[in-house]
């Protein structure tokens, strides 16, 4: 099976037919006498205890619970199954392949994030599956304002995102424990790598970077430690694994902009962090202000924030200038002020108000705030008066968006996920 990439459905239908049990998580919808599938979720996991649960409504049920792996082998292919009472049927045929994903420890995808690896597989829904309602659904538990609410809590326990709508019937998760990182903590001259794992013989640690590489063999977990003579090198990887096998890794690139940070990444002094988002100077994902923008400055500012969130994110940075000079923020400004200056002036100009993060870096004895735009999946306007502008970013430039990259972005709003 690859790591990233297809696999036939087939191979995944045959991986569950061969074990005992699997722990299955089932969001159903009321189709006249039978339940019909809408969304999947199965881990192959021994290891981690369940708790059965059973939300019943009278439109959609959500079902937690430990199946006969032949028994969702069969709901995979199509098969309809009686399931903890009700007659469950599954859309047939099912898509020949399922996308492929082989992620990192700490890794966040479509809200889920394990301290360990995994493989993902997922099988997308067909457009013409009839869709749930939006009914109230009034149970003796929990009651939602609707089906989306209610999928939200059964699986993430957090409020519905109308950002992050699944469009997936399956999703297959592998969980991989034999090694990985439990924290990461670089220094401006070391970087300190914990390691745990339930199957570490043999294992290799390595750092790599563009000039070179160093390695050292892991004999269990515990703390290996990595010199950095010249500070972290930018877009280095550091990689646990056997033979040619990856464990886990952690990738450092450069510049690092708008994306989730990795709670599993300490960086002990932030100088060096910021030195990777100055590696390759502003660009589409970066942009340098000497101070917190006021009159026109600020407006062209604000239009940068909804480009990068209409597009891959970026990351604004205050108290750099043009020539990526870093200065501070002044010594007398109260920086939590300032904080909040920036805040409620995108909360008031951009619409929806996009995700991101503010956070106050030390370089060197200055201090340097950071805009950290996630990219929404969506369009994000910034109002002019009465009116809401588009608009997305073109090299180190914004520009207003056209009309078909407008429509692109609106289309795509209802299903985008993070993969």
């Amino acid at each position: 099976m690859a790591n990233n990439g297809q696999t036939d459905t087939a191979v995944l239908v045959a991986m569950l037919s061969d074990r005992a049990a699997v722990n299955v998580r089932l969001a159903l919808v009321a189709d006249e006498q039978q339940w019909q599938l809408h969304h999947g979720q199965v881990t192959l996991d021994d290891d981690t205890p369940l708790t059965e649960r059973a939300w019943r409504y009278s439109t959609a049920a959500f079902l937690e619970l430990r199946l006969p792996g032949p028994t969702v082998a069969a709901l995979l292919r199509g098969d309809d199954q009686n399931v903890h009472g009700l007659h469950v049927v599954s859309p047939s045929p099912p898509a020949s392949s399922a996308s492929t994903y082989r992620l990192h420890g700490q890794e966040e995808w479509g809200r889920v994030t394990t301290p360990w690896p995994r493989t993902e597989w997922t099988i997308k829904r067909d457009a013409n599956t009839p869709q749930p309602g939006h009914d109230l659904l009034v149970g003796d538990g929990s009651s939602f304002l609707n089906f989306d609410q209610a999928l939200s809590a059964f699986l993430h326990q957090r409020p519905h995102d109308s950002n992050a709508g699944r469009s997936d019937l399956w999703r297959i998760v592998l969980p991989q424990r034999a090694g990985w990182f439990p924290q990461i903590t670089i220094g401006p001259d070391l970087l300190t790598a914990d390691v745990d794992g339930e199957a570490l013989d043999g294992a290799v640690l390595e750092l790599s970077w563009a000039a070179g590489n160093q390695s050292q063999p892991v004999d269990g977990a515990g703390t290996y430690r990595f010199p950095l003579l010249h500070g972290l090198a930018p877009d280095s990887l550091l990689m646990l694994r056997r033979e040619d096998q990856s464990l886990d890794w952690r990738h450092f690139p450069a510049p690092a902009y708008g994306r989730a940070r990795d709670a599993s990444v300490v960086w002990e002094q932030p100088g060096p962090e910021l030195d990777l988002l100055l590696a390759n100077g502003e660009g589409k994902h970066l942009e340098c202000k000497r101070d917190v923008p006021e009159g026109e400055s600020r407006k062209k500012m604000l239009k940068t924030i909804a480009a990068f969130a209409s597009q891959d994110g970026g990351t604004i940075l205050i108290g750099v200038q043009d020539d990526l000079e870093v200065v501070g923020l002044p010594e007398e400004s109260n920086v939590d002020k300032q904080v909040l200056q920036v805040v409620g002036m995108i909360r008031d100009s951009l619409e929806p108000v996009p995700s991101y993060e503010t956070r106050v870096i030390d370089h060197t004895g200055k201090k340097v705030l950071a805009i950290e735009v996630a990219s929404g999946g969506q369009m994000h306007a910034y109002r002019n008066g009465q009116r809401l502008e588009f608009y997305v970013r073109v090299g180190p430039n914004t520009v207003l968006a056209r009309h078909h990259e407008i429509a692109a972005g609106f289309q795509q709003a209802p299903t985008v996920t993070r993969f």
